[in-house]
């Protein structure tokens, strides 16, 4: 089941990034990636952190998210079995700051928990360190998994 959850966590991420591009915010639910009521929890260094809960949730997230970018792309650098359901995904974004114009350029960490082919629970961290620590991972470990 482990390549099977990192092959969802995979598209998850590609139907986000192509949902965000074509404004439908919740297409990951659409796709049934995620589970109804799933949840996700930025990172508390995020301004007005909380959990947002099924696709209502991730629709509020994601619209104050990505209003606060131009020019806004995020790809996955490495996602990584992490065993127990759990995958981690490590990250990048590349923006620039609406009202700045200043370039922002992001590293993250995302935990990923899985049941039943769908992803109940996502937590991000601003270190992807702290990512895989969630997990009991090291950096180490995720160079040696190589994904």
């Amino acid at each position: 089941m482990s390549r099977e959850n990192v092959e969802i966590v995979r598209r998850a991420w590609e139907v986000v990034i192509e949902g965000i591009s074509e404004g439908n915010l919740a297409a990951v639910f659409d796709e049934g990636l995620f589970a109804p009521a799933s949840t996700f929890t930025p990172p508390q260094e995020v301004p007005g952190s909380k959990t947002y809960v099924g696709r209502e949730g991730m629709i509020e997230f994601l619209r104050a998210w990505t209003e606060a970018f131009l020019d806004l792309r995020i790809w996955p650098e490495k996602i990584i079995d992490a065993g127990n359901d759990h995958v981690v995904a490590v990250m990048r974004q590349s923006a620039k700051g609406r009202g700045s114009g200043a370039p922002v350029e992001v590293r993250f960490g995302s935990v990923h928990t899985l049941e039943g082919g769908q992803i109940i629970d996502q937590r991000d961290y601003v270190d992807p360190a702290e990512a895989l620590e969630a997990v009991g991972l090291s950096e180490q470990d995720a160079r040696a998994e190589g994904s």
